[in-house]
């Protein structure tokens, strides 16, 4: 690492530098085209940001272009670079849709070196020759699972290919990508593939619970569980449906909950966080979709109130807790099927989970006594 960083990562109290962040540091920097596969909570954002903004000089035109599958995680890796800009000639502008495009428009003419977007806002901007991608040496793809599936997929090749051949490309996911080939094919390109799997560093720290309820209980465990010390948790749902129905019985019970939704207008998801994180609710109530990209420091617990449809969601979604070694715990609500499923999760991840309950406020090992 450059000396430029060191005065920052200490400031910004990072121990360290992960796996992944020395691994992708210097193919970055000597411009190679990669794909980086880490766990979440592994730091890849810095991973990337770092060598990648070394080369970027205050001249008035955009040079790199981060592409992101959701409004948050597009807010949120603006934020993480611009706290690493030194040079304040350096500016970052994140695009998102459904904001007022004219207003873009607007800031694209101040022409920052960098931009954040979301793949079909960016598409919209590159055909109306708004963001100028002649100029462009970096494309980065954040979440590049989720920007090859087929709702982004169509836009992003798009975009690739309207830059030059010879630009830099990116590729970070949590998890490895299941068929890259058709994406390579129309891109041109064959970037070194860079997997790191560090199971302590992004789990050691988890401890993997689970407790044994039917559906009709699971929102009365949810208010039992406000009363267990430090209880802040990040609660996933099936679909919105059920997140309504939950709310609603939480909000009778006067459990201090509220959820966050694809459908959401922006300034209510943002204050909804900000309460969140602030510890004013004990519990954020979040569907698969919502939640990419949300960056919760220190998140006490997740809970799987529905179960992952896959090992690999139920990876993302426990990765919301115990980022950067820090300890976290996870829950799943489960029947006697699920358990099965939870279990071979779990033999996946070489991990095992324990069985707990809830007694006199807190989690105790085993399971409940049955009902005479």
């Amino acid at each position: 690492m450059q000396k430029i960083w060191q005065e920052k990562w200490m400031e910004q109290k990072y121990g360290e530098p992960t796996e992944i962040q020395q691994a992708i540091y210097e193919p970055l920097q000597n411009g190679e085209d990669i794909m980086a596969i880490s766990p979440t909570g592994t730091g890849k954002t810095v991973a990337y940001t770092l060598p990648i903004l070394e080369k970027i000089e205050a001249k008035p035109h955009t040079q790199w272009l981060v592409l992101a599958p959701s409004h948050e995680l597009v807010m949120q890796i603006s934020d993480t670079i611009k706290t690493w800009i030194i040079d304040d000639g350096i500016k970052v502008l994140p695009i998102i849709g459904g904001a007022n495009v004219k207003r873009q428009i607007e800031k694209l003419k101040k022409k920052p070196q960098i931009i954040v977007a979301s793949p079909g806002r960016a598409l919209e901007l590159i055909k109306q020759k708004k963001i100028k991608m002649h100029e462009v040496k970096t494309i980065t793809l954040d979440e590049a699972d989720q920007l090859l599936l087929a709702e982004n997929f169509k836009s992003t090749v798009e975009i690739l290919a309207s830059s030059m051949r010879d630009s830099q490309l990116v590729l970070v996911s949590a998890t490895k990508l299941d068929d890259t080939e058709p994406f390579f094919r129309q891109t041109e390109k064959k970037p070194q593939v860079i997997e790191v799997t560090p199971k302590t560093r992004a789990t050691e720290n988890v401890e993997h619970l689970y407790m044994e309820v039917e559906n009709r209980d699971k929102a009365t465990l949810i208010r039992r569980l406000e009363h267990v010390s430090g209880m802040r948790a990040l609660v996933f749902v099936r679909d919105k449906p059920r997140m309504d129905i939950l709310l609603e019985k939480l909000a009778y019970d006067g459990v201090k909950a509220a959820g966050i939704h694809g459908d959401i207008r922006r300034d209510v998801r943002k204050k909804t966080l900000q309460d969140f994180k602030k510890g004013q609710l004990n519990f954020l109530i979040v569907t698969d979709v919502a939640a990419r990209g949300l960056d919760i420091q220190d998140l006490p617990y997740v809970i799987h109130y529905d179960l992952a449809k896959t090992e690999k969601e139920y990876v993302h979604r426990s990765g919301r807790t115990g980022r950067m070694g820090k300890k976290g715990t996870v829950i799943s609500f489960v029947n006697e099927r699920e358990t099965r499923t939870l279990k071979q999760y779990l033999k996946e991840m070489d991990q095992t989970g324990e069985l707990v309950r809830f007694y006199k406020g807190k989690l105790m090992s085993g399971a409940a006594p049955k009902k005479k």
